[in-house]
């Protein structure tokens, strides 16, 4: 008895929007579970990196810019002033239990629906075109659609990612809004990301602080998803022969295999390489919060750079001031996570739309 093989593009039978748009949320909904530990602990490292230039995070302990070694290389600094992803863990969990794992998971289920939403539908579709219509080689399509579907999720839920980066950066018990519990916290973080001092500005200007960060998010992920795409389809291809645009009929096992190990491989590799960029896109995204002063570099240090002097700048200015190895803060947890969000999300929603038509 042959196992029940999947139907999928290419074999002549059209998903409908509704179908893509379920099977997104499916995805988005179990990857937002799973992988929200490896998040906070991510951000808490990025964040406590930028803290230490300044002493402004509550969880953040005073240490120097860099750890001076001795004739034997042997660190003096406290093994806290440069936290590892494990010791990170083990301080969000005594101090805030281990729900602090999860916290900001409401906000991520909040900002997944529209951004899976928007995101994996739009790439299907704009595959599909260029590939079948457009004309346009199987190598290259992949990144132009997941480069200008990623673009579109961005900008439509830049809102909900701001604030959820500010309340996973901050623990729990913190004062302020964004040291409250539960959803109140994500709330809060949203109205305060809203709200303009002494109401100067109007409407524009709570639009462009409630887009903050939104050119280092469009930065680190936009080429994220040029290249994951690029990968991803580069592995199908070789796992099951399929090609951009069109696949082979392959049985459910096949097809979760397949999308499950496509998913780690270039997940995994892209997210190490784009850290830089999510590290300055954390640190944009809370400076604001902690301190009037540049949050990628200590004014106190260098006091001719101030805000909005792009990412770019934001990049050297970090890599000068604190060392190459300050922009790959957090790369383990950043690409553990990833790894099986990558693999969550292209399996739950290659399988959902291979078994549901709504």
């Amino acid at each position: 008895m042959h196992a029940a093989r999947a139907p999928a593009r290419g074999d002549g039978r059209e998903h409908t929007l509704q179908t893509r748009l379920y099977a997104a949320s499916v995805a988005a909904s179990v990857a937002a579970v799973v992988v929200n530990p490896l998040d906070v602990i991510k951000t808490r490292i990025q964040a406590h990196g930028a803290a230490r230039r300044i002493g402004a995070l509550s969880h953040a302990i005073p240490c120097p810019a860099s750890c001076p070694t001795n004739g034997n290389a042997v660190l003096m600094c406290s093994p806290s002033c440069e936290p590892s992803a494990w010791r990170m863990a083990r301080e969000v969990v005594h101090k805030e239990g281990a729900r602090g794992l999860w916290r900001g998971t409401g906000g991520a289920l909040v900002a997944a629906f529209p951004t899976v939403g928007i995101y994996l539908p739009c790439y299907d579709y704009a595959l599909e075109r260029l590939v079948a219509r457009g004309g346009v080689d199987e190598t290259f399509a992949p990144a132009l659609a997941g480069a200008g579907s990623r673009a579109l999720a961005v900008f439509a839920v830049a809102p909900l990612e701001l604030a959820r980066t500010r309340v996973m950066a901050t623990k729990r018990g913190a004062p302020g809004v964004y040291g409250q519990s539960g959803g109140r916290a994500f709330v809060g973080a949203l109205r305060e990301s809203a709200s303009t001092k002494g109401g100067k500005g109007g409407i524009g200007a709570s639009v462009r602080q409630m887009w903050t960060g939104v050119g280092p998010t469009l930065a680190r992920d936009v080429p994220y998803s040029a290249m994951y795409w690029v990968g991803v389809e580069q592995c199908r291809s070789a796992l099951g022969g399929d090609h951009a645009g069109a696949r082979k009929p392959h049985s459910m096992q096949e097809l979760a295999m397949i999308n499950f190990v496509s998913g780690v491989v270039s997940g995994a590799v892209v997210a190490t390489l784009t850290t830089p960029l999510d590290v300055v896109k954390t640190r944009v995204q809370i400076r604001d919060v902690y301190a009037a002063r540049d949050f990628a570099s200590s004014t106190a240090i260098t006091p001719k750079v101030g805000y909005g002097h792009g990412v770019w700048n934001e990049l050297t200015t970090v890599a000068r001031n604190e060392g190459i190895g300050a922009l790959f803060a957090g790369w383990g947890p950043r690409a553990a996570r990833a790894a099986p969000t990558g693999a969550i999300v292209l399996m739950a929603y290659e399988l959902v739309k291979a078994t549901v038509d709504v």
